[in-house]
């Protein structure tokens, strides 16, 4: 993951303006908390980015909306997980 594809997503998701270093750690930690808890979810998102890539769509465009579909997935299905996350990136010191 490209880190400004991570922060361009978070900004127009979820209207948060992050450092790249926080964009790229709050990537991270959703990736792996659906790694772990949410395998289907997880599974489908790295379909998602298969089926973007051979469709020769650059890697940097794959990446947002890779990015923005798991943002939209940990909404819909953990918005409490999110909001934690995204605290800790946000206010980390």
């Amino acid at each position: 993951m490209q880190k400004k594809s991570a922060r361009k997503a978070i900004k127009n998701t979820l209207q948060i303006d992050l450092s790249e270093k926080a964009s790229q750690e709050l990537y991270l930690n959703i990736c792996n908390f659906l790694l772990h808890k949410d395998d289907k979810c997880y599974i489908s998102v790295i379909r998602y980015k298969y089926l973007l890539l051979c469709g020769e769509i650059s890697t940097a465009v794959s990446d947002y909306l890779v990015m923005e579909q798991l943002i939209e997935k940990m909404q819909s299905k953990h918005s409490l997980v999110l909001s934690s996350l995204t605290y800790i990136a946000r206010y980390k010191s």
